[in-house]
């Protein structure tokens, strides 16, 4: 409808510019003269040129760029083989040294941890790190006037990192591990579910997702009544994997006397692609 329409005005266009010229034409003349192009005033010749500086100008007076647009998806289910966790630590010092110091100290515990556990250095990477000043607000009084100001009580450091669990059966006691490292000063962000390689499925995914928009493109043109003619146009983009959140907020499993491990089910893990493609109408 949207090309129909755009045609459509293109056409007005036209015929709003030869009425213009052809009353240019009567004005300039008294009267109109002959016309061979079937409107008043103007020669076939002068519609010709007309026509052809509205297509240099973009407009578009047929049909050719019209076609059906579909989209498509391919899907695949599969087991995850990787978790990747965000975990970090955060400390508060009345001196950047003090706070830093503890930093330090907590996340070396949490590497140690992890690397007693398996992980390689290379699935290690630090993800942020900041120092910034912690303020409170109060009061004073001064020449009997009161008044706010702020007050610089300390500073906070932030660091994290980003870790890939290899063994999903002990992503659990890992996550555990870590806690007990930290202690209060553990962060863990999120953990995510994915595939270490997903390119194996990538043609798989394809297949499914331009069959998906073929074979809608082949039924919009049997509802419609016209032909399906060939792909002029396929670009492909990909899809996003469920992750699961959790929080330990200032907990620490060690301290807690929790005694049963954190269960971690990787469950299923469903990746997508789609595709959008265009065909041309005979």
């Amino acid at each position: 409808m949207m090309r129909k329409l755009y045609n459509v005005k293109s056409g007005l266009a036209l015929v709003g510019l030869v009425a213009l010229m052809a009353l240019g034409a009567a004005c300039s003349t008294g009267a109109a003269s002959p016309s061979t192009s079937g409107v008043s005033g103007l020669s076939s010749g002068q519609v010709a040129d007309v026509a052809r500086a509205l297509q240099a100008g973009g407009v578009s007076l047929g049909y050719g760029e019209s076609g059906i647009w579909v989209s498509g998806q391919g899907s695949v289910t599969i087991q995850p083989d990787l978790v990747v966790l965000s975990v970090g630590v955060e400390t508060t010092g009345v001196t950047v040294a003090q706070a830093r110091d503890e930093a330090a100290a907590a996340m070396d515990a949490i590497v140690k941890a992890l690397k007693d556990r398996g992980v390689a250095d290379r699935d290690i990477q630090t993800a942020y790190y900041s120092i910034s000043p912690r303020y409170e607000y109060g009061e004073q009084i001064k020449d009997g006037i009161r008044t706010g100001r702020q007050i610089l009580v300390g500073y906070t450091v932030s660091n994290s990192a980003t870790v890939k669990l290899r063994d999903l059966n002990g992503a659990g006691s890992a996550i555990d591990a870590v806690t007990a490292a930290g202690g209060d000063l553990v962060r863990i962000n999120s953990i995510r579910f994915t595939v270490d390689d997903p390119k194996p499925y990538a043609a798989q995914l394809r297949e499914a997702a331009v069959k998906d928009a073929l074979a809608k493109a082949q039924q919009y043109a049997s509802l419609s009544g016209v032909t399906l003619g060939k792909l002029v146009l396929l670009t492909e983009s990909g899809g996003s994997v469920p992750t699961v959140q959790l929080d330990y907020a200032r907990a620490s499993l060690a301290e807690s006397g929790a005694s049963v491990e954190t269960p971690i089910s990787g469950g299923e893990l469903q990746l997508t692609m789609y595709v959008q493609a265009a065909f041309a109408i005979e």
